[in-house]
């Protein structure tokens, strides 16, 4: 794996070192305990505001981090299914391509032809 360079690790830290300090300060800030019910259950639990708050954030991401990703999987699938298909076609016309010079040479023609018969996508 290549290292990253110095600009990226500065970026880095510019952007993660501030939400640590936030995070920090809002974890000190808010330590009284916050009863937590949930409906249908007959339990009451008793946290830290600053647990539930950074669970819940916590739980936010994942979830929208799944989400995402489940939206990407059509394109990803698509984008496989093309790559696969042009794969395909180039090697069809690869084959072509040597049939065409077989039946050329089999014509007895030699050089190009005055208009071409393969000439598309030839680079």
């Amino acid at each position: 794996m290549a290292r990253r360079s110095f600009a990226v690790r500065l970026v880095s830290f510019a952007v993660s070192f501030p939400i640590t300090v936030i995070v920090i300060l809002f974890a000190i800030s808010n330590r009284e305990m916050v009863p937590m019910r949930l409906w249908p259950l007959p339990t009451e639990i008793e946290a830290p505001l600053y647990i539930l708050v950074l669970v819940c954030v916590g739980l936010g991401f994942l979830l929208g981090g799944g989400i995402a990703w489940a939206g990407e999987l059509g394109h990803k699938t698509r984008a496989a299914r093309a790559e696969r298909r042009a794969e395909d076609l180039e090697r069809e016309l690869s084959v072509m391509r040597i049939r065409e010079e077989e039946l050329r040479a089999r014509a007895g023609l030699k050089g190009e032809p005055a208009v071409p018969l393969l000439e598309a996508g030839r680079s």
